[in-house]
């Protein structure tokens, strides 16, 4: 199965359905983000789109309505995000991530 980094907002519309972690439908993801970030209904059904395209959802129509279905788990985008990070970051250095962590932690305690 081949995972591509997501843009920050269907990463958002995917941040939901899985917390809900089922099928869930269109009309559902719609007016959750209508309620939490104000987009318009078409906004959200042009990132499932994208999302279907990307193999990161599978869409049935059910009655009128289009029925989402995850085919990548949150673990599996995460272990992928991760990875790519520390590619293209810390070129592979656990030694570059760890120092950067370090640094982070060190001015947080300021």
């Amino acid at each position: 199965m081949h995972i591509q980094k997501i843009p920050k907002s269907e990463f958002k519309v995917m941040k939901f359905i899985w917390e809900i972690n089922d099928i869930i439908t269109s009309k559902m993801v719609t007016k959750n983000m209508r309620e939490k970030y104000s987009w318009k209904t078409t906004t959200t059904l042009t990132f499932l789109k994208k999302l279907v395209e990307k193999n990161f959802l599978n869409a049935e129509k059910i009655n009128g309505l289009t029925h989402y279905r995850i085919l990548i788990t949150k673990e599996e985008y995460i272990k992928f995000a991760t990875k790519k990070f520390l590619e293209d970051i810390h070129d592979n250095s656990i030694e570059s991530l760890i120092d950067s962590l370090l640094v982070i932690l060190k001015t947080q305690k300021k």
